[in-house]
């Protein structure tokens, strides 16, 4: 099954050179909010770019792209400052590949398994990466692999969409699977726009709200980070024991 590389991004057109570098290539589909951003982005370089709205829309708007075309998803966020490769000995190798060469190993092992949805560990901390896969973990939404599927985004969220994302596959499509062998470092915080223009500490918290109220005791808060939260490691088996309505 091929597969079609998109962006979600908004007002970081400045930043699409170092993007490619960091892709392995120019061919990608960026899911941009307005007109504005179409011309921004394609002035610095882009080749298509689509205007579609919010962040939540912009994602389901490329998932909805590809699905159309049967292709696998590649969901990226311009975040992505950089890829390690792991060697599962706890300590940083220093060797860094691209989004390419990571697709080019993991896509024919991920379309031959049971699995939807696929993705990386959310620290570039090789201490907490020493397996080659881990099933129903946490993926973060910076770099997401899916396969065509009805699932979508929640569009009531402008936050920590990923971890509603990953629970959505673990309760519908029997889990998502977690690669450890590549290692991201995203800017997320210190990056302008995006995300980081609106992130306030109140929308933080009522996100959290949200999500518990959603889903439950699979979402645990994280004791040492404030406005952030870690999901229960029991997940899959509280989602798929009992019936969990979603909204």
């Amino acid at each position: 099954m091929e597969y079609i590389i998109t962006c979600i991004s908004h007002n970081r057109h400045e930043n699409i050179q170092k993007f490619f570098d960091v892709v392995g290539t120019n061919k990608i589909t960026f899911f941009v909010k307005d007109q504005s951003d179409i011309e921004n982005y394609k002035l610095n370089g882009a080749l298509n770019v689509i205007a579609s709205g919010s962040l939540m829309d912009s994602r389901n708007a490329a998932l909805d792209y590809c699905f159309k075309q049967g292709k696998i998803c590649i969901e990226l966020s311009d975040d992505l400052e950089n890829i390690m490769l792991n060697d599962f000995t706890g300590k940083r190798t220093k060797q860094y590949v691209t989004v390419i060469e990571v697709l080019n190993d993991i896509m024919p092992q991920f379309i031959n398994s049971e699995y939807y949805l696929a993705g990386f560990p959310p620290t570039n901390n090789p201490f907490f990466a020493l397996k080659p896969t881990e099933l129903n973990k946490f993926i973060v939404g910076d770099f997401l692999i899916i396969k065509p599927t009805e699932l979508r985004f929640d569009i009531n969220m402008r936050l920590k969409e990923d971890y509603d994302f990953c629970l959505q596959f673990m309760k519908e499509k029997g889990g998502c699977i977690r690669y450890g062998k590549y290692l991201m470092s995203f800017k997320h915080y210190s990056n302008k726009g995006g995300a980081v223009s609106y992130r306030t500490e109140q929308l933080e918290q009522q996100t959290i709200k949200y999500l518990i109220n959603k889903w439950g005791e699979c979402i645990k808060l994280n004791t040492k980070r404030p406005n952030e939260i870690l999901l229960n490691k029991n997940s899959y088996k509280i989602l798929t024991s009992k019936q969990t309505t979603l909204f």
